[in-house]
């Protein structure tokens, strides 16, 4: 017997675990007969553009869309979790570790630059189970009087390297709590936060809603959306914070959006002309057709509203859970942005959990149900996992949550960059080098909160959807 061989052919399969991700029958769409990327030049590495991570539960749902993809030009790979979780055996202290390794492979191996994960709670329980994990990031600041000590991010799957070019742990002392910022401390850890790939989360429970979400996002490239209702923006916003400034501060928010969107046409829902009284106001302008739609106010994960001029005590609700089902637009589904919204994008709530629902606990939060409204809603939605926290003063220009949601118009509008996650990540990448960090702040309200509006600004979508679809 040739114990040479053995002994050679065991070291190669050894090197296909802990190697990058190898070509596996568990993926889909591959061809079977490759091994490893190790043979591999550089031109042959752009091999895919887009990686789709999932759990096997949702892969029969996924090959209509991998097919969808491929056929457009954009080379997609599907991957299972578990796969992930086999190849990553020796790298990754977690589950969500693991993943960000194997994305970090599939960038330097495979040339991916947009990721989607596909799956968000398991469970309706106390304890959490995901389809897809995540990463809680530990920067301690308060709200108020509303202490909050983790919340969620899915920016650290996106950010793979650090300033030096190594991998971005987010846990710099190596003790398990990643993103640490202490309260009335400096920074602990030092993400370097600029995205490295374009990423977006579905936060999908379960098939059915997977199943909606896909569809949309089909017909959405397939068929185009016509200028007649695209080109509309629909703003709503009020006064935010009644007597903190002099101006009514979501709405001068929402019209500097409206002046990045050349050719675009406003319309404006707003508390102080009369214009937006309640919800019935939103719902039959998102029922019309709009391309964008962009709130600017107050929320938790079932609703969003805002102050009428100079009163503090009176709430006008623009979108709550239950207006939902009275979206028609069918196929006219804009992108929403609610990034002043706290907790809009909160999608680690359930039935057995009221963190921030104030009343009856939801499965799911709003922006994710927008997403899943099987007669309308929206394509995509981006917005905060947490408290979110607005410029004291608009004259500053620093770090407020409505910077991001602005720069994000100012993506599309002004660079013409038309492929949501592009304009995701390049309006992050833009606020940071607007907005430099100081990591040694320990203050309640300075350097920490940047960081914090950044970390939660979380993508639900697919990050290579073409804005306004192949027309």
């Amino acid at each position: 017997m040739n114990y040479n061989l053995i002994n050679t052919s065991f070291l190669v399969i050894i090197l296909c675990m802990i190697g990058a991700p190898s070509w596996s029958a568990s993926t889909i769409d591959i061809p079977p007969i490759q091994t490893t990327f190790l043979q591999y030049n550089e031109q042959e590495r752009n091999l895919y553009d887009l990686l789709i991570i999932a759990p096997t539960e949702f892969h029969w749902e996924l090959l209509s869309l991998v097919r969808h993809k491929n056929s457009i030009g954009i080379q997609t790979r599907l991957v299972d979790l578990y796969e992930v979780y086999d190849q990553m055996f020796w790298q990754g202290r977690d589950d969500a570790e693991k993943v960000k390794y194997f994305i970090k492979a599939a960038v330097e191996n495979w040339g991916v630059h947009y990721v989607l994960l596909v799956g968000g709670r398991k469970n309706q329980g106390l304890v959490e189970k995901w389809w897809v994990p995540v990463r809680y990031s530990y920067l301690n600041r308060p709200y108020e009087a509303y202490p909050e000590s983790k919340f969620l991010s899915d920016l650290y799957f996106a950010d793979i390297y650090d300033e030096n070019g190594s991998f971005s742990s987010w846990d710099d002392n190596y003790n398990g709590i990643f993103g640490e910022w202490p309260q009335n401390q400096g920074a602990v850890d030092y993400p370097n936060l600029i995205p490295d790939v374009s990423l977006g989360r579905l936060p999908c429970l379960n098939k059915y809603e997977l199943r909606i979400v896909i569809r949309k996002i089909i017909r959405y490239e397939t068929r185009g959306c016509a200028e007649s209702w695209f080109k509309n923006m629909v703003v709503v916003a009020g006064d935010t914070y009644p007597g903190r400034t002099p101006y009514y501060d979501g709405e001068v928010y929402t019209q500097q959006g409206l002046d990045l969107m050349t050719g675009f046409r406003p319309i404006k829902l707003w508390a102080s002309d009369g214009s937006f009284k309640n919800w019935i106001d939103v719902v039959f302008m998102v029922n019309k057709g709009c391309g964008f739609l962009w709130w600017s106010g107050h929320g938790n994960p079932k609703d969003w509203a805002t102050h009428p001029p100079d009163d503090n005590t009176t709430w006008i609700y623009g979108l709550r859970l239950r207006n939902l089902p009275f979206l028609h637009n069918r196929y006219k589904l804009p992108i929403c942005l609610t990034g002043s919204g706290c907790f809009n994008n909160m999608f680690n709530v359930s039935l057995r959990n009221k963190w921030w629902v104030y009343g009856l606990p939801t499965p799911y939060c709003i922006s994710w149900a927008l997403m899943v409204q099987r007669d309308g809603g929206t394509i995509a939605t981006i917005g905060p996992t947490a408290f979110s926290y607005e410029s004291p003063d608009i004259t500053l220009g620093y770090g407020g949550i409505e910077l991001l949601d602005r720069q994000f118009f100012s993506e599309y509008g002004q660079n013409h960059t038309d492929v949501l996650g592009d304009s995701w990540r390049d309006a992050i990448t833009s606020v940071l080098r607007q907005c430099p960090i100081d990591w040694s702040d320990e203050t309640i309200n300075g350097s920490a909160l940047v960081v914090k509006n950044i970390q939660q600004w979380v993508l639900f979508g697919d990050p290579s959807l073409k804005i306004g679809g192949y027309r």
